[in-house]
């Protein structure tokens, strides 16, 4: 019964990576001017959030274009630092060695491929300095995977060597 869990849970993670895979192509696919709405949007909620939380800023429109331009490039880092972590979790579970290191190749092929898309979508194209922001952010998702791990150990560590268990007992 074991084995099957696994591999539901494996067949799972997989399922969530092409599920996300799938979420970036759309993403992709949109016409430049809708995907420049849908920044527009979420600038206008942080501005209405700073509005409430510390009252009312000017901003002059080089700084409204550089908040939307961080907007924008967030997104695509936070879509490919998600995607980097299903598939190493993903690929841990099947067994594959090194995944974080094949999660952020997997990352870097697949940011090109989409920029490639993308030169097929009206209104947007390819970006070569977009494919280094996508794998940025599947890197610092690894990277703070692999400080997390450390952290783990070496706190599961300090416990079995000062001979702590669990309740105190």
């Amino acid at each position: 019964m074991e084995h099957l869990s696994l591999r539901l849970r494996r067949g799972m993670a997989w399922a969530l990576c092409i599920g996300w895979m799938a979420f970036i192509f759309l993403m992709s696919a949109m016409p430049g001017d809708v995907s420049g709405a849908q920044s527009g949007t979420v600038v206008r909620i942080l501005l209405a959030l700073h509005d409430a939380l510390f009252g009312h800023a000017e901003l002059s429109p080089q700084a409204l274009s550089l908040l939307e331009t961080l907007v924008r490039k967030g997104a695509h880092m936070a879509e490919y630092a998600v995607l980097a972590l299903l598939l190493c979790h993903a690929m841990r579970l099947s067994g594959m060695k090194r995944p974080a290191r094949r999660a952020l190749l997997v990352c870097l092929v697949y940011a090109a491929t989409d920029e490639f898309h993308q030169s097929f979508v009206g209104g947007r194209g390819p970006s070569p300095v977009d494919v280094m922001i996508d794998t940025a952010g599947a890197a610092l998702a690894m990277a703070a995977r692999g400080i997390i791990k450390k952290l783990r150990r070496s706190a599961r560590s300090e416990e079995g060597s000062r001979g702590d268990t669990p309740c105190g007992v």
